[in-house]
């Protein structure tokens, strides 16, 4: 189970006696979602993989972490209450973010096709989406692809 700082913004911090796969360089998700079953699902899945994920709960909390931190992988809900995932793409794309960017989303194919290409047009690392109800094993081939390009970038860095 993990614990819970602050409803619009906490990292996630595992509660079990189940160890987490070594990790050199603990890879950084921000997972945003408004709906908690999903995140707390992402958070879970990503815990096993090694990653330190935060979670943003509303367009203004992702941004505010979007400007104050660096992340690995950010997995991105499309539907975030009066916000679209796009505007979070349009942001992204300011501050010229080179993240991968895996979006989550319930809405129809036709709709996540048109984000990856809005994103793709924005210069974004948009990955393959991921339909919810959440293919737990698509996302977890994914961030497990993630996290290991982001841990021989580290060691690659470290050895310059």
């Amino acid at each position: 189970m993990f614990s819970q700082k602050n409803p619009d913004q906490q990292p996630m911090t595992k509660m079990s006696a189940e160890p987490s796969p070594p990790a050199e360089h603990p890879s950084r998700l921000l997972v945003i979602e408004d709906a908690l079953i999903h995140s707390t699902i992402i958070g879970h899945i990503a815990d096993k993989i090694g990653f330190t994920t935060m979670i943003a709960r509303s367009y203004e909390n992702a941004c505010n972490l979007l400007h104050d931190r660096q992340f690995d992988c950010i997995t991105l809900d499309l539907g975030l209450g009066q916000h679209a995932g796009v505007e979070v793409l349009n942001q992204l794309s300011r501050i010229e973010c080179k993240t991968p960017i895996i979006i989550i989303s319930g809405s129809e194919k036709s709709v996540c096709d048109e984000t990856v290409r809005i994103g793709k047009s924005l210069h974004l690392n948009i990955c393959e989406p991921v339909p919810k109800p959440i293919d737990l094993k698509a996302l977890r081939e994914t961030l497990t692809q993630i996290a290991m390009q982001s841990r021989l970038q580290h060691l690659a860095s470290q050895r310059v």
